[in-house]
């Protein structure tokens, strides 16, 4: 399934930050509603069962102050405790009435209902019976039971208060289990969404920077399509438009090179026989001096046409870079070939020679592999001194087959290290210098490693020591046998 991106890459980041984001508020809505619920059962349980249990009290108090004015009104029969009678019944009536306006359990408002009929009762037996000893009695058995059932009503408060306080604790408890599992929940998910979104903003700026890569090592054989925000899809389309100019430069360049090589070598075929004619002394006998200007001319027309050589397998190499005729190759035999195809020239010089190889397979382009041997087993035959040692192994390490070539030569100076892999470079050290070549070979090498998806050092020593190295393995992961 093709992944649908947005038109920008500013919008994709907006909506992978909204998306994101979303879980998180999710999450503080979640929490708000439960402390919301929270809030919620605390006022309407707790704090109604405590405002009953506190108007409770405030009940049980004003009976007790209603049995003592009624009392002292039934001994005395005084008005001023009649009126302080009424004044207290008052109260006591609007404390009732406050109450059964509350939010009341059926316990509650039964207990409410006895006490208003019970403080009814006391108030008709007070109206209807003149003052006496016998009647503050009877007030004082009847107030004992109004005494009692106001307390009852303060009991069932405070129980009222404690189931509120339960289900308050049951409900908190409720609540965290809900925020931690929800929290349990949401950061996986939250990870997930910022993984995606980390994919979907880093996969078109990984295809743009391995597509700069991938120039900048010259690779214009496969075309650039960067998958993303429609800004990054036209980036990938002015990519691909550099890289088909660059393979249209490469390709003016690659012809350029062949056609000069090919013009100059008419030319320099007749001033090399030209020379040589003069030195043979056809055209007639020559003296000392001009033997001399002879042989420099028919040297260096040598010299001239190993350098147009030089630039044709230049081109060719060029020509070639795009491809690899890969399979498995016991890189022992490619050693043994090389040896063998240099080994007149190491005679000639006395240049000793030790090959320690082992028995390495890799998944390489045979013919490369053995030119970037040559080219390095030349050089250090060339910048050899006479008699000198010149080492050769092959061994691997981990995932690589691993090549070095080591000489005992004047070696290469750590400043010009990289520059000696540029084509046509020669070392600007005196000794080196003064040994004739075109410098394409190391630039060979170069390309042809970095074909094979290696790497090329050169590392420290008495002369030149070239260690390559390059994948064993086949693209797909699958490995080559040892």
């Amino acid at each position: 399934m093709r992944l649908s991106y947005p038109r920008s890459f500013l919008s994709l980041l907006l909506f992978g930050f909204t998306i994101v984001a979303a879980p998180l508020v999710f999450a503080l809505f979640a929490n708000a509603v439960a402390f919301e619920r929270l809030a919620t059962l605390s006022e309407q349980d707790v704090l109604g069962a405590v405002k009953v249990t506190q108007a409770s009290r405030a009940l049980a108090a004003q009976a007790a102050s209603l049995e003592r004015a009624a009392r002292q009104y039934a001994v005395a029969g005084q008005a001023p405790f009649l009126e302080a009678y009424r004044g207290s019944r008052a109260s006591f009536a609007a404390t009732l009435r406050s109450i059964d306006a509350m939010a009341l359990s059926d316990p509650q408002r039964e207990q409410s209902a006895a006490i208003v009929k019970l403080e009814e009762q006391l108030h008709q037996a007070l109206s209807s019976t003149p003052p006496s000893p016998e009647l503050s009695i009877r007030l004082a058995t009847d107030f004992s039971r109004l005494a009692t059932r106001s307390q009852a009503l303060v009991s069932l408060g405070e129980g009222v208060i404690e189931e509120g306080i339960e289900r308050l604790r049951a409900q908190a408890v409720k609540s965290r289990s809900n925020v931690f599992w929800l929290m349990v929940a949401l950061i996986p998910t939250a990870i997930l969404l910022i993984a995606s979104f980390t994919f979907l903003i880093a996969r078109p700026i990984n295809q743009v920077g391995s597509a700069i890569r991938r120039l900048g090592h010259g690779e214009f054989a496969r075309a650039i399509a960067i998958e993303g925000p429609g800004d990054m899809v036209r980036l990938g389309e002015q990519l691909d438009w550099l890289r088909r100019r660059l393979v249209t430069l490469e390709e003016q360049k690659t012809r350029f090179l062949q056609h000069i090589s090919h013009e100059l070598k008419t030319p320099l075929t007749a001033l090399r026989e030209g020379s040589d004619l003069l030195s043979s002394g056809v055209v007639g006998n020559l003296n000392a001096e001009q033997f001399e200007i002879a042989r420099i001319l028919r040297e260096n027309s040598i010299e001239l046409r190993k350098l147009i050589e030089g630039l044709l397998n230049y081109s060719a190499v060029h020509a070639q870079a795009s491809f690899l005729d890969s399979r498995i190759v016991a890189l022992r035999d490619v050693v043994k070939r090389v040896v063998n195809d240099r080994k007149l020239a190491m005679v000639a010089r006395g240049i000793r020679l030790d090959v320690n190889c082992e028995n390495v397979t890799a998944y390489c382009d045979e013919e490369k592999i053995r030119v970037m041997l040559d080219n390095l087993l030349s050089n250090a035959v060339k910048y050899s001194p006479e008699r000198g040692l010149v080492t050769v192994k092959v061994y691997k390490d981990h995932g690589d087959a691993v090549f070095e070539v080591a000489d005992e030569g004047p070696g290469i100076p750590t400043p010009e290290r990289e520059k000696v892999f540029e084509a046509f470079y020669r070392g600007t050290d005196a000794p080196i210098a003064a040994i004739k070549g075109s410098g394409l070979g190391l630039s060979i090498v170069k390309e042809y490693v970095q074909l094979h998806k290696g790497a090329v050092e050169i590392l420290d020593g008495p002369g030149a020591h070239f260690r390559i190295r390059i994948p064993r393995r086949r693209d797909a992961g699958e490995s080559v046998a040892a």
